[in-house]
């Protein structure tokens, strides 16, 4: 269910390249920071004393008659929204709160309204990857009776049952799991987690005349051909499409029970209001989901099953998730193919935001005259979690580190595949100039812990999801006073007062929610005395507040100059997703990790918070490879453990297998084990260089070698038949001497050793056992698969036929030079 990841321009070092390549194509769109206003300190304006804003929010200002454009503002203000979700990985717990905050709103605003108020609820909701699935639990929230009760404990929501409750690591990722062919997590548990959504679906308990347009974007990796052109048979070409649109109407029959159709083609006659129509030229580009239809006219009916499984394939983020089997029919101009099973996966990869099927949805509903909807100028929520309040402190890769092809491309990377995702966007603003001033884009006012690791980190600890779940809800409660304010659900409910504050506008807001929720409280205004473990969500909360007040510092001014305060001059500001800053805030705080795959542990601020994690990630990975193709294997595994390695904490491997070929001791075996406890990271931020370093305890066993009789000159020989050997040796990345000499940075990948060890041999002609105590030992390890070894002897004991000698030995005659195959588990 998730995706795509979080929203982010990464450092990118040679060295994790390749296994970033697939984690940003589930970035954000719109990677724009905002600007904010400054207070006169240079931070953001206080709510308590910013004043409420009396005009309107939807200016129709591309309108020269004052009266015209009036009557356009007024229908915009008054029209249901169209809502856009974009993908968010674990980010999708602050969505959540958001999502489930303004449905809230609204289901009241719905319940109260007079005579002709309409329903203010969306009647279109689209989203891609974790936004698809809180796109359709927001639809399903409209229509529940739940929310318009007379307290709302959000707890008891759905939204909270599948962020907060099933999405923890370690059900997602289970220690074992025999089913890691094409992807890490569980299976299994997104099916049980689909099941309680299907569950609450399948119950009457909906109101009776709701219905909305779901829309969401999922990626099909065989693609399809796209006939292009329509005249003869020379102006005829195709195009590739793997990004496809699933587009349904979601609705309730007169018992509560919930139901789904395909839209209507335009000119149906069985069509009912309210519907979605297509005109027919378009049916080519929108698969219909299950059966194939009967005929053209549209609005066959779709299972809850079949449903439910678009968000669950638009949320199947690629390693992560397998694909999901999803049956479609595509239209090939002149008819419905017979069915076909796709497998689908995250729907983010090239669409991230769907903003512009959300205008095309929204302009095909019908029905929506008298009802509170105007197809043609209702207002956008477009609700991206990376626009943010703050300006993110670069992070630039000092020039001198970077080589030729990172200079020139790879640092790129990030910015182009944005770029790309983007490009959706800004077709479709293009395609309306004046769309852009229906769009309402909600500012996340607060750094949240899950937006770390690729925006992974929620998984890691429950408690994170629950804070951000929070503080979505706290900026919703924001938006609704700011970018809402003129729509005529909020000004029905909570009318404008001149001279307000910000502040005093939120507190009306929130007592019109009736959020009965300690958790809540404790979140938003740190009251945490009689939340459940509240203790520990208080200094979460202390930590994050400590984090956003950094990353505030560093606000600009809309009026195209750059002022700080004096505070702003002392701090940087924040990087972003540099977890480092959040491991330190909580360590500072002393926060307890709630229970899970971290165990209970204190907060240490550093990243050895985070090797619980890379353990139990490193174990899935390593089951994963193990099923790939013997070719695949060795390349993935030591790439891959180098990633996690630098995404999370270094953790040593488990053990590894030895085959070792020498002159002096012949072929053989060995086993080594890294000796975890003595793990040392340190990162130096300053060319991107990272020493990790460990001790190594091995044995092995060997034979057939053989010892020459004379140190100089072509000579006789003796056999080794067997020899046993002991060692520790001290393993280290080659990182130039803390990036001293750039020549030697050969990161991850290569490894210096140094050790003693301590060996036995029996060689015959004539019989004799030979002890060499101790032998220093040098070596350098390539991805952990293949290595030099050099063991020189220091001291000599041997029993021969006139007895025992000992004393300094002649280094030609006993010196080891070979090579060794490491076949590691992680």
């Amino acid at each position: 269910m998730v995706s795509e990841g979080p929203a982010r321009l990464m450092r990118m070092t040679s060295a994790n390249l390749a296994a970033c390549a697939v984690l940003l194509t589930a970035l954000p769109v719109l990677g724009q920071s905002p600007v904010v206003d400054v207070a006169p300190d240079g931070g953001t304006p206080d709510a308590e004393t910013r004043s409420v804003y009396m005009g309107t929010e939807f200016p129709a200002d591309h309108v020269a008659d004052p009266a015209a454009a009036r009557a356009l503002t007024v229908a915009t203000e008054q029209s249901a929204p169209a809502l856009v979700v974009s993908g968010g990985i674990s980010l999708g717990a602050y969505q959540a709160g958001f999502t489930s905050t303004l449905v809230r709103f609204w289901s009241i605003a719905r319940a109260k309204g007079g005579p002709g108020a309409g329903d203010p609820t969306p009647r279109v909701w689209t989203g891609a990857s974790a936004g698809a699935v809180n796109a359709l639990l927001g639809g399903l929230a409209s229509c529940d009776p739940a929310f318009e009760q007379a307290r709302w404990a959000p707890e008891e929501s759905l939204f909270w049952t599948v962020w907060v409750q099933q999405l923890d690591l370690e059900e997602l990722l289970p220690w074992d799991d025999d089913d890691r062919s094409n992807h890490l997590f569980s299976a299994p548990h997104m099916e049980r987690t689909l099941a309680l959504i299907q569950a609450q679906a399948e119950q009457p308990r909906f109101r009776p005349d709701c219905s909305f347009a779901f829309g969401l974007t999922v990626t099909n990796l065989r693609g399809r051909d796209i006939p292009f052109g329509w005249g003869g048979p020379d102006s005829k070409a195709e195009l590739t499409r793997v990004t496809e649109k699933l587009v349904l109407q979601v609705m309730t029959r007169a018992d509560g029970s919930l139901t789904a159709r395909l839209p209507f083609t335009r000119g149906a006659s069985s069509a009912t209001v309210p519907y979605l129509e297509l005109d027919p030229e378009e049916r080519i580009h929108y698969p219909a989901l299950g059966e194939t239809p009967a005929d053209d006219a549209g609005g066959q009916e779709v299972s809850l099953q079949n449903l439910l499984l678009t968000p669950q394939a638009s949320g199947a983020f690629p390693l992560a998730f397998p694909p999901v089997a999803v049956d479609v029919s595509f239209f090939d101009m002149t008819r419905w193919e017979p069915k076909q099973t796709l497998k689908l996966v995250d729907g983010g990869f090239l669409n991230n935001n769907p903003v512009d099927l959300a205008v095309r949805l929204g302009a095909r509903w019908v029905g929506g005259e008298g009802t509170g909807f105007n197809r043609s100028r209702f207002p956008v929520v477009y609700l991206d979690q990376d626009v943010v309040d703050w300006t993110w402190k670069p992070s630039e890769t000092p020039r001198a580190s970077l080589g030729p092809l990172e200079e020139t491309y790879f640092q790129h990377v990030g910015r182009l595949m944005r770029a790309a995702q983007d490009s959706v966007v800004l077709d479709t603003l293009e395609q309306d100039p004046n769309l852009s001033g229906r769009i309402k884009i909600p500012h996340r006012g607060f750094v949240l812990p899950s937006e770390y690791q690729f925006a992974m980190m929620g998984f890691f600890d429950r408690r994170f999801r629950q804070h951000d779940f929070y503080r979505g809800m706290q900026d919703a409660i924001r938006f609704l006073s700011t970018q809402l304010t003129s729509t005529r659900a909020v000004e029905d409910l909570v009318p404008r007062v001149r001279g307000e504050t910000l502040g005093a506008r939120e507190q009306r807001i929130r007592e019109v929610l009736g959020i009965a929720s300690e958790g809540f409280r404790c979140v938003a205004d740190g009251a945490c005395e009689a939340a459940e473990d509240g203790v520990q969500l208080g200094k979460l909360r202390a930590a994050t507040e400590e984090l956003t007040k950094t990353a505030r510092e560093r606000a600009l001014r809309r009026d195209g100059g750059v002022k700080t305060s004096d505070a702003a001059e002392k701090n940087p500001g924040l990087k972003h997703d540099d977890v480092d800053d959040l491991l330190a805030a909580l360590g500072k705080v002393g926060y307890e990790y709630s229970e899970g795959v971290m165990g209970v542990a204190k907060a240490t601020g550093s990243r050895g918070d985070l090797r619980p994690v890379r353990v139990r990630v490193g174990r899935a990975f390593h089951d994963l490879v193990s099923r790939q193709k013997s070719g695949l294997r060795i390349a993935l595994r030591p790439a891959g453990a180098a990633f996690l390695d630098d995404w999370l904490t270094y953790t040593p491997p488990r053990q590894a297998l030895t085959v070792h070929l020498s002159r002096q001791r012949g072929p053989g075996l060995g086993w080594e084990i890294p000796l975890a406890f003595t793990a040392h990271e340190e990162r130096r931020e300053e060319g991107g260089v990272s020493d990790r370093s460990e001790w190594r305890f091995g044995v092995s066993v060997s034979g057939f070698g053989v010892r020459d009789m004379d140190q100089l000159v072509p000579n006789e020989t003796r056999m080794r038949l067997v020899t046993l050997g002991t060692y520790a040796d001290f393993v280290s990345d080659m990182d130039g001497f803390g990036g001293t000499f750039k020549w030697l940075q050969g990161g991850p990948y290569v490894r210096l050793r140094a050790g003693l060890g301590a060996s036995g041999s029996y060689l015959r002609d004539p019989e004799e056992f030979s002890f060499l105590l101790p032998e220093a030992r040098l070596g350098v390890d390539v991805a952990e698969l293949v290595g030099l070894r050099l063991s020189v002897p220091l001291y000599l004991v041997k029993k021969s036929e006139d007895g025992w000698h000992d004393g300094t030995p002649k280094i030609f005659k006993e010196t080891g030079l070979g090579v060794e195959m490491l076949f590691t588990w992680w």
